[in-house]
């Protein structure tokens, strides 16, 4: 593949190559087009629009993306445990049934 259209592939936003994965649809002969991959040969233009390449692809970064938000998630309710537990026990006023009567 020319690394110009590796370059303009690369910074296209991921949210529609993301939904495409989701929706089990491999967008690599929407987003190089068919000029492109007529110029591989076949083995390699079948393989970049086959059902492996793509999943394999976008796996690793979205499996770090996925850790990170769980380990920020997971450090954000321990600050606001600590915070929750720091401020105390609360503090329950009774009324009682004269001034609620």
């Amino acid at each position: 593949m020319p690394a110009a259209v590796a370059v303009q592939v690369g910074h296209l936003p991921p949210v529609s190559i993301l939904f495409a994965a989701f929706l089990g649809y491999n967008p690599v002969q929407h987003l190089v087009g068919t000029h492109v991959l007529a110029q591989l040969s076949v083995t390699n233009a079948s393989v970049l629009t086959g059902r492996e390449f793509f999943p394999q692809l976008i796996s690793g970064p979205f499996a770090a993306g996925l850790h990170q938000a769980f380990t920020f998630s997971l450090l954000v309710c321990l600050v606001a445990a600590v915070a929750s537990w720091s401020r105390g026990r609360r503090l329950i006023i009774e009324e009682s049934a004269a001034t609620a009567g």
